[in-house]
């Protein structure tokens, strides 16, 4: 009698012991990061690369990235890599945070106080500087010799910021 060939069956999370859990935590993540590197993914196209006795695991350690910050979800199941964060930090929107990036990233405004920047971006003073703290602190951004004079951590940071969108790939998410 031939013997029958064991087909791997997806567990849930709870179900996995830890060290099953960790190695299924290092799969989906390389596995996730390696996808979204390249081009952003439905989550169908993320879970479908995980191997079938992990699919359990993949809804816990996909949370775990969007929490820490690692990937994004932008609507209709699909999910891309974020740039530039700290993997510890969660993503969240911060429209005056946003706009204080660009202009600081922006050459001929290098450097700038919570007022410039305020009459520049029509932004009360007090919203700025709530802002300016937050980003400092995050470590986006720094004053170097004179106070209240901020620019931006990284150079390298700031020319990504410049060229916005450019070269990016988008997945079409319109429905065949």
């Amino acid at each position: 009698m031939a013997r029958r060939k064991q087909t791997p069956v997806p567990r849930a999370w709870d179900k996995l012991s830890e060290t099953e859990q960790a190695k299924a935590r290092r799969a989906i993540i390389t596995t996730v990061r390696d996808a979204l590197q390249r081009s952003p993914h439905t989550v169908l196209e993320l879970r479908n690369r995980v191997p079938v006795e992990m699919k359990g695991a993949f809804p816990v350690v996909l949370r775990s990235l969007l929490h820490a910050g690692e990937i994004a979800s932008l609507g209709h199941s699909v999910y891309a890599a974020v740039p530039w964060m700290p993997q510890t930090s969660a993503v969240r929107g911060d429209v005056t945070a946003d706009l204080i990036i660009g202009v600081l990233s922006t050459e001929r405004r290098a450097g700038a106080n919570a007022g410039e920047l305020a009459g520049d971006l029509f932004i009360p003073v007090s919203q700025v500087r709530a802002a300016l703290s937050a980003l400092e602190a995050a470590g986006l951004i720094y004053e170097p010799k004179e106070p209240g004079q901020y620019r931006m951590l990284s150079r390298r940071m700031a020319t990504e910021v410049r060229q916005g969108a450019s070269g990016r790939v988008f997945a079409d998410v319109r429905h065949a």
